[in-house]
């Protein structure tokens, strides 16, 4: 039998790619998130102090059921690999810090098929505050879209670990920039919902009553008028660490948030 082929792929699966991406593009706008998240084959596996280490930190991986746990594994082990970490002023990027990294990541992309995050390639870790000389200031950490890098202060990324609830997490507010930019740039079905939530947000802060409520509410803290990058960053740090007052505060910004996540509430 002769199979046919386009640009050295065979068309059936052509045919089979094309048919999938408008299924699951036709089932992400009636319900809102992608048909299939979780489409691994094959695991990767952890050590188990490894595994400790993601257990010690991460409420979000304990409130996973067994297969979703082991989902969370596999992720973790896939964005190391996948990621080159680098350590200045000498800092050392152990195992077990580099598996702290990743799991916030991995928490941020987990109701996501693309989950990598592929806008960053490089992550680098000072010890603490560090001085840039393009801003002449002292950061604490910052995403550079251009060299696909993020930087951390590992002080200030622990210590966002550290305090669950103070609506301050250096790791998830410098991967949400990193989210925020793919977003813009992919066209899988992850990413364009993702973006769309992101309109939707814009359009919440064009309208002159809800920026009035924002800019008088005592939850939301300053750094988040910055700018709407700023702005989305911060309110996904104050999702994670405290959901259920964010709902009760800004109820129309926690749906767009949570579906645009894609995220169970129940495991926020």
């Amino acid at each position: 039998m002769i199979v046919p082929f386009i640009l050295g792929v065979p068309v059936v699966l052509l045919f089979t790619y094309w048919g999938f991406n408008l299924t699951d593009l036709a089932y992400s706008k009636i319900y809102g998130k992608p048909l299939i998240v979780y489409d691994h084959i094959y695991f990767k596996k952890l050590e188990e102090e490894d595994v400790a280490i993601i257990k010690r930190h991460s409420v979000f991986y304990n409130n996973l059921n067994k297969y979703k746990q082991r989902v969370f594994r596999h992720r973790v082990v896939m964005f190391i690999n996948s990621k080159t970490f680098i350590g200045l002023d000498g800092f050392e990027c152990t195992r077990e810090k580099k598996i702290l990294i990743a799991s916030i990541a991995v928490m941020l992309s987990f109701g996501m098929r693309r989950y990598l995050i592929e806008s960053v390639n490089k992550i680098i870790v000072y010890p603490e505050a560090y001085f840039s000389a393009i801003t002449q200031k002292y950061h604490l950490g910052e995403f550079n879209p251009l060299l696909k890098t993020i930087v951390f202060s590992w002080k200030d990324f622990k210590a966002g670990l550290n305090d669950n609830n103070n609506n301050s997490n250096l790791g998830v507010h410098e991967f949400a920039h990193a989210l925020y930019f793919a977003s813009k740039h992919y066209n899988d079905v992850s990413s364009i919902l993702f973006a769309h939530g992101i309109k939707k947000i814009d359009d919440l802060l064009y309208t002159d009553v809800y920026i009035d409520k924002i800019r008088h509410t005592k939850y939301l803290r300053g750094y988040a008028f910055a700018n709407k990058f700023e702005f989305f960053a911060v309110c996904l740090e104050h999702f994670i660490e405290t959901p259920v007052e964010f709902k009760k505060e800004f109820p129309e910004l926690f749906i767009i948030i949570k579906n645009m996540m894609n995220f169970e509430t129940s495991i926020v």
